[in-house]
């Protein structure tokens, strides 16, 4: 009996993990998640993986300039997705997990200006950084 129903709860897991998301409604801490792309999908999505490593002193001050770059990215029609998430370990470290229709949606990004405010306003906060640009294989 045991075994149905732990291979039942398991199942079940399984099926509801694995599930789309539909959108969610924008609070303070709610991600947003654009609804319909499953089906618009063209292969010409890119996902961008930004680990930045911020002085330890600057961590308090950068919180702003992050919230002032994902909220003006999130309302770009080209994006995805956008969003900031902090290492629970490290402090210091954050990453930006990005997805853009494609890389002309990035290259328009990389010319807005909230993104140039961004970069000026944390260039002396950031230690340092790796980008990845990515595409889905699978």
């Amino acid at each position: 009996m045991k075994k149905v129903v732990f291979s039942m709860l398991f199942g079940l897991l399984l099926i509801t993990g694995c599930t789309p998301k539909s959108q969610t409604s924008q609070d303070d801490d709610t991600i947003v998640i654009k609804s319909g792309m499953e089906e618009g999908r063209t292969g010409d999505e890119l996902k961008i993986v930004a680990i930045m490593t911020v002085k330890p002193e600057a961590v308090r001050d950068i919180l702003p300039v992050f919230q002032a770059v994902v909220q003006g990215s999130q309302e770009e029609d080209g994006c995805i997705f956008y969003n900031l998430h902090q290492d629970i370990n490290d402090s210091t470290k954050f990453v930006m997990l990005e997805e853009w229709k494609s890389q002309a949606a990035i290259d328009y990004h990389n010319t807005t200006e909230h993104y140039k405010t961004f970069k000026e306003a944390s260039k002396d906060m950031i230690e340092k950084s790796e980008v990845s640009i990515l595409k889905l294989v699978y």
